[in-house]
C-alpha cells in the first residue's frame, strides 16, 4: 500500500529532500527499574503547527512537527514544505518506562522557546529547544536548507533536574498512571495531569525552567504534587454529575482521556471518563 501512495502523488520543490528519515537516538536513563508485570498503552501520534506557520516567507512558514510513541519511544520529525530541514528526526527512548497516552505536548512560548513536555509511567520530562527565529535572525528566509530544532537534541543532559524528575512513589501506589496531559503555565511551570487507575487526578509540576537550570535540585526536589479531589470541581456541574462527589469512585469514574484548558490565571482539566460523562477540575479554585 505504501509503494501505491509513492507512486499516486510527485511533490514540485525547489530543493532536493531525502526520501527516508534517518534518526538519531538519544536514551534517557534515570536509573528506574521497570514495574513488575510491565505496563503497556496504545501506539499513539500527534502534531504541532508553529503560530507564524501561515506567514509568507517567515522563518516557520509551511512548517510543523508530527510525532509517535510506542512502548518507551517517542520518535519526532519536524517537516517543512518550503525548505529541507537537516538533523529533523529524533527518537527519545526512556529505559524501563513507557510513554503515556497523551504524554507529549510542545508549546510555543513567547521568548521564542520550544519546550517539549512528556509524561511516561514512572518520570515526566522538559526539553527546552532553540526556536527557529532564534536559529535564524532574518525576517525573510530563502535558504533552501535549514538545521532542525533538533540539531543538538543529543548535546542536551537530558538527565539531570532541569530537564526530568521521577515521579514520587506516592503517585504511583495505586498502580501505574493510566493517561495523562501537560501544560506551561504564565509562570512558566510545568504541569502534567495524571489519572490513576483507581481513580482521581495527580498534577505532577516542575518550577520554572529559569528557576531549574540555576538551582541545584536533587532529581525530585523541585517536584511538588497536588491531587485534585473530587469536591474540588466546579460546583456549577455537580448538579450533572452526581458520581464525582459520592463517596468511593466506582470503575465507571475512571478517566480514559484528558485535556487542559487556560483561562486567565486558571487552568480547568477536563476528564472524559469511563461511564461517558466529561468531569471538570479547577486548577487553582478550590475549597478551603
Amino acid at each position: 500500500m505504501a509503494a501505491v501512495l509513492e507512486r499516486s502523488f510527485i511533490e514540485i520543490c525547489g530543493f532536493e529532500r531525502e526520501t527516508a528519515q534517518r534518526f538519531r537516538e538519544v536514551t534517557v536513563n534515570l536509573g528506574l527499574s521497570a514495574l513488575p508485570g510491565g505496563v503497556k498503552f496504545p501506539d499513539g501520534a500527534g502534531a504541532f503547527h508553529y503560530e507564524e506557520s501561515g506567514k509568507l516567507l517567515s522563518v516557520t512558514s509551511n512548517r510543523f512537527i508530527h510525532w509517535s510513541t510506542s512502548g518507551d519511544t517517542v520518535q519526532l520529525v519536524e517537516q517543512s514544505l518550503d525548505t529541507n530541514l537537516l538533523n529533523n528526526a529524533v527518537k527519545l527512548k526512556f529505559s524501563h518506562c513507557t510513554v503515556l497516552p497523551g504524554g507529549v505536548h510542545i508549546q510555543e512560548t513567547l521568548n521564542n522557546v520550544i519546550i517539549l513536555l512528556i509524561s511516561t509511567n514512572l518520570s515526566v520530562h522538559r526539553l527546552l529547544l532553540p526556536h527557529p527565529t532564534r536559529m535564524y535572525r532574518s525576517e525573510l528566509v530563502t535558504e533552501l536548507h535549514m538545521q532542525s530544532i533538533f540539531t543538538d537534541v543529543g548535546k542536551l543532559s537530558l538527565q539531570e533536574p532541569s530537564h526530568s524528575a521521577v515521579i514520587p512513589s506516592s503517585v504511583g501506589q495505586t498502580g501505574s498512571p493510566s493517561t495523562s496531559t501537560a501544560w506551561l503555565s504564565q509562570s512558566g511551570e510545568a504541569h502534567y495531569a495524571l489519572a490513576s487507575p483507581a481513580g482521581g487526578i495527580m498534577v505532577v509540576t516542575l518550577p520554572p525552567h529559569t528557576q531549574a537550570l540555576h538551582e541545584d535540585l536533587c532529581l525530585s526536589g523541585g517536584v511538588s504534587v497536588l491531587e485534585l479531589k473530587r469536591n474540588s470541581m466546579m460546583q456549577r456541574l455537580s448538579g450533572w454529575m452526581p458520581t464525582a462527589i459520592r463517596g468511593d469512585q466506582s470503575p465507571s469514574d475512571l478517566v480514559l482521556s484528558l485535556a487542559v484548558r487556560e483561562l486567565e490565571e486558571d487552568s480547568f482539566i477536563f476528564a472524559l471518563c469511563q461511564d461517558h460523562k466529561l468531569r471538570m477540575w479547577s486548577f487553582r479554585v478550590r475549597p478551603l
